[in-house]
């Protein structure tokens, strides 16, 4: 229990250092995106702070399965170089009870890879675009000044009378900046400004008004009323929301959702191989603390540097053989559940070769040789 209990917390600082590296290296693209809408778009830093912490459940995804492996990997590496490991087995222990505590760290970071997935990204990358919607429509709205003609979105002007409750906007006056054939004036009684995010569009809700069209050459108008008018604005910033509708999906929903008959064949692939996707990632954890725990043991005379190359090796092989059952589960030669075949395949290549160094296989083999 002792051994136990000393491998197991030997491994967490390289994991927390791994993770943060990862993650660093990972925002560093996003935080550059962000220090560009600060610039352009005059956040504040409490907007910037707060799509920093809505993106991070989306890195954590990527980097805790790798900071497994590089974990397990310090770890054992360097209790090889210190000869930790030739003294274990000297005593006569198998390298199962060694393997013991990084399987228990594996499954620990499946949970929490699993809480990740499951519930904190889909939350985190709704939040995200409930925030970056709620920043458009509020400096949409803010550019409005009551009782000030507008120029901000597109070739048109648009004035506002004054403000009302719950964003309600009253005396509104919509025109062309140079008036002309088929040109249009809007007057409404109140209105309100939104985002829709499916267009990207800023939209002005209108309520009691009338549309003025001017037809060819006659001067006169022609007036229609309405009760409720859906007017697009041209509004740059609007252009810049992300929306990922199955990332932002909770995870009962998705599950539920495919069994919607009115989805094409190719809506319920992508949301089976997202749902199946955020149950098969963290099963990789545990896969690869099986499979890092055999490649990471070195010869203390052969050095580090032969460890850390496998390491490379087997993320590149896992995610390789990953997205080829993703790219078959998309075109519907393979199975949804064979998203989960890469992890199964580390983990008993892991095991494998735990057996394999256990036994001594290669040594029984040497001496046929001979």
């Amino acid at each position: 229990m002792i051994l136990f209990r000393a491998i197991l917390l030997e491994t967490v600082g390289p994991f927390l250092l791994s993770t943060v590296v990862m993650v660093g290296l990972l925002m560093t693209e996003k935080i550059y995106r962000l220090v560009n809408l600060v610039v352009e778009r005059r956040l504040n830093l409490g907007e910037v702070g707060m799509m920093l912490v809505y993106l991070l459940p989306q890195v954590l995804d990527v980097t805790l399965p790798l900071a497994v492996v590089g974990a397990v990997f310090v770890t054992v590496i360097r209790q090889s170089m210190d000869s930790e490991v030739i003294s274990l087995r000297a005593t006569g222990r198998a390298l199962w009870s060694y393997a013991m505590p990084f399987v228990a760290f594996g499954l620990l970071m499946t949970a929490l890879t699993g809480i990740v997935t499951v519930w904190l990204q889909p939350l985190a990358s709704q939040k995200y675009s409930e925030l970056q919607v709620e920043m458009v429509r509020w400096r949409a709205e803010q550019k409005l000044v009551p009782g000030e003609l507008n120029y901000d979105f597109g070739d048109k002007v648009i004035r506002v009378g004054g403000r009302g409750a719950e964003r309600e906007l009253t005396d509104i006056f919509i025109a062309s900046r140079r008036l002309g054939p088929a040109s249009t004036v809007i007057t409404a009684r109140s209105g309100w400004i939104e985002v829709d995010e499916s267009e990207k569009r800023v939209v002005f809700r209108l309520q009691s008004g009338t549309v003025y069209t001017l037809a060819g050459d006659d001067p006169a108008f022609r007036t229609v009323g309405f009760r409720t008018l859906r007017y697009a604005l041209e509004y740059e910033p609007a252009q810049t929301i992300e929306t990922n509708t199955l990332r932002s999906t909770p995870s009962s929903r998705l599950a539920t959702g495919l069994k919607d008959p009115r989805l094409t064949a190719r809506q319920r692939a992508n949301a089976q191989i997202e749902l199946m996707r955020r149950m098969a990632t963290p099963l990789a954890c545990v896969a690869f603390a099986l499979a890092s725990i055999p490649m990471a043991i070195v010869d203390p005379r052969s050095g580090r540097r032969a460890g850390y190359l496998r390491a490379i090796f087997l993320v590149l092989a896992y995610f390789i053989v990953w997205v080829a059952f993703r790219d078959l589960v998309g075109g519907g030669k393979a199975a949804p559940a064979s998203l989960f075949l890469p992890a199964v395949l580390i983990a008993i290549y892991g095991m494998l070769r735990l057996w394999q160094i256990n036994a001594d296989v290669e040594s029984f083999w040497r001496a046929f040789r001979r």
